[in-house]
């Protein structure tokens, strides 16, 4: 049902009357010199009747000031969506007489410049929403959010909104970040610029050539530093259009390349391996061995106990030392036994062992040992529930809890892991898991990580030496030691590891940059964010967005 202005404020007073049209104005935020006369709503539009009031008016051709009226016309505008609703301006503007005799144009329009452009269709308002909605979105996208949110437009309004914009001012750039992406994978590449003092994307270009990528350095004489891939491209156009600039490759491809280096020596080195230990699989009637004898079985030694028994062997062996060093300098046992006040006994036996005598460890009895053999048993056939154990031997008379066999059961999942550590587990890992055990810090692998580590490095002299060069090499990325680099070069070259070797022989042609990486705190962190920013921006127009497109999208993003 349409509703009227007028209608609906005829009983009012002008007083009360102008009240109900200033809270339609803080509702209808409008440019000073502008005035609602008229509001007529429907269940999904918004129409309203405005006029300007301002009593002058300036000449867009000479700036002169004039209150003369010449006439009166109406505009109708488009405007931002209030509550859903779609909402029409129809306002009406003056023309009014240029008195400047010597201006060209003797009537003019006025403008309302903070409010609406010269011969637009729409307020600048709804045309900043729509922009803000094409960056945010799509072109088809877009046309489902604005219906949502009460406006209706098309594709293209959306399109050429982002067309429009300017281009932001150009900032100074000291630190360039350079990388490409991807128009289509493996086909087709774009380059994206960063200044990585400030993480933004100053601009991209069309592809990834050399030429392209001077062309836009050059006239930047202020750079100081250009940090890229590994690539030869960038390389080279940093070379010829920035020679004042330092040039750094960035760390993680660096350690990429060497990553991809190590994944092919030990896929070589997993299929010498496998065929230095081609063995006939084992009979099914063949009984397998324990993992470990009822002799060597004890429970996991508490962490509490193993620190008072290492603390107890470390004042022994201290002991020991001082009566070794006595016994140098000719005094007797005797005497030693006196000063250190130990039994002479002991003494002798001690310089007659000619080494330090570890203490010996009694087995005493417990109540577990009598159920061990059903337990070992058990645990050989598969059963790894300890609870289920526990309820077995209990049947059977044992009176200890249930926890307290659990210390027991770990020896057994310990001498397992142990008894694995050979060249038929470390088979079962691929080149491309393999490669994370060598790469990653110890601290951070876990016990079966490690013990496969372990077996790694013992099943080849080749892979135990590629795990220190490797370890070495990220130790010196992580703590910036570059000045190290020629050192770890020399090792390479002196080992018989082919893959190693290829990747030392690319940082030598690329040493300076290497080793400014390998010692900068520059590096091509943000560039890579952008390239994901890039590649959803890319996704939200199903790849199909052309390229003056693709930069205004990024450039202006929000």
């Amino acid at each position: 049902m349409v509703q009227f202005f007028r209608e609906q404020t005829a009983h009012l007073s002008p007083g009360q009357r102008s009240e109900v049209v200033m809270d339609a104005t803080l509702l209808f935020p409008l440019p000073k010199g502008m005035l609602i006369e008229e509001i007529q709503a429907t269940e999904t539009s918004l129409s309203l009747t405005v006029r300007a009031t301002h009593p002058t008016s300036c000449c867009p051709l000479c700036g002169g000031v004039s209150s003369s009226i010449h006439s009166h016309y109406q505009r109708k505008l488009s405007d931002a969506s209030c509550a859903g609703r779609q909402v029409q301006l129809c306002l009406t503007v003056r023309r009014f007489y240029c008195r400047n005799r010597l201006c060209e144009r003797k009537v003019f329009t006025e403008r309302i410049l903070r409010f609406v452009k010269p011969w637009a269709r729409m307020t600048i308002r709804l045309n900043e929403h729509l922009q803000a909605v094409a960056l945010a979105t799509s072109g088809r996208g877009g046309i489902k959010l604005a219906a949502r949110l009460g406006t209706q437009t098309d594709r293209q309004t959306l399109l050429r909104r982002v067309m429009a914009l300017p281009d932001r001012p150009e900032e100074s750039v000291l630190y360039l970040g350079i990388d490409d992406f991807a128009f289509r994978r493996g086909q087709r590449f774009g380059t994206v610029l960063v200044n990585l003092e400030t993480h933004h994307i100053v601009d991209l270009l069309p592809d990834r050539q050399a030429a392209t990528a001077a062309a836009w350095i050059k006239p930047r004489p202020d750079i100081m530093v250009v940090s890229r891939d590994r690539g030869g491209e960038y390389a080279k156009a940093a070379a010829v259009a920035a020679p004042q600039a330092t040039d750094v490759a960035d760390r993680f491809h660096i350690l990429k390349n060497l990553t991809e280096a190590l994944q092919l020596l030990l896929g070589r080195s997993l299929e010498e391996i496998k065929a230095a230990n081609q063995t006939p699989e084992k009979e099914p009637d063949e009984p397998s061995k324990p993992v470990i004898t009822m002799e060597e079985w004890r429970r996991v030694e508490p962490a509490y106990v193993r620190k008072a028994r290492l603390a107890r062997r470390s004042g022994r062996y201290a002991r020991y030392q001082q009566v070794v060093e006595l016994h140098e300098q000719g005094i007797k046992p005797k005497e030693i036994a006196r000063h250190l006040g130990m039994g002479e006994r002991t003494i002798h036996r001690w310089l007659a062992s000619g080494t330090f005598p570890e203490a010996r460890t009694r087995r005493r009895q417990n109540v577990f040992e009598p159920f061990a053999p059903y337990v070992l048993s058990r645990w050989q056939a598969g059963e790894r529930n300890g609870l289920a154990l526990w309820r077995a031997i209990k049947e059977q008379g044992y009176m200890g809890s249930a926890r307290s066999i659990y210390p027991y059961l770990e020896t057994l999942k310990q001498a397992e892991i142990k008894a694995s550590a050979n060249p038929q587990r470390i088979l079962k890992y691929t080149p491309n898991a393999a490669v994370w055990l060598f790469v990653r810090n110890p601290k951070d692998l876990d016990k079966m990580e490690q013990e496969a580590l372990a077996a790694f490095c013992q099943a080849s002299a080749q892979l135990r030496l590629a795990y220190d060069l490797v370890q070495d090499f990220f130790s010196m990325v992580h703590k910036r030691e570059g000045h190290r680099l020629d050192a770890w070069l020399e090792r390479v070259a002196s080992s018989d590891l082919s893959e190693l070797q290829s990747f030392a022989k690319g940082v030598e042609r690329d040493k300076a940059a290497v080793q400014a990486g390998l010692t900068w705190w520059i590096n091509n962190g943000a560039v890579e964010g952008s390239v994901t920013k890039i590649k959803l921006i890319k996704r939200q127009m199903y790849g199909r967005a052309s390229f003056a497109l693709l930069r205004q999208r990024v450039l202006h993003a929000l």
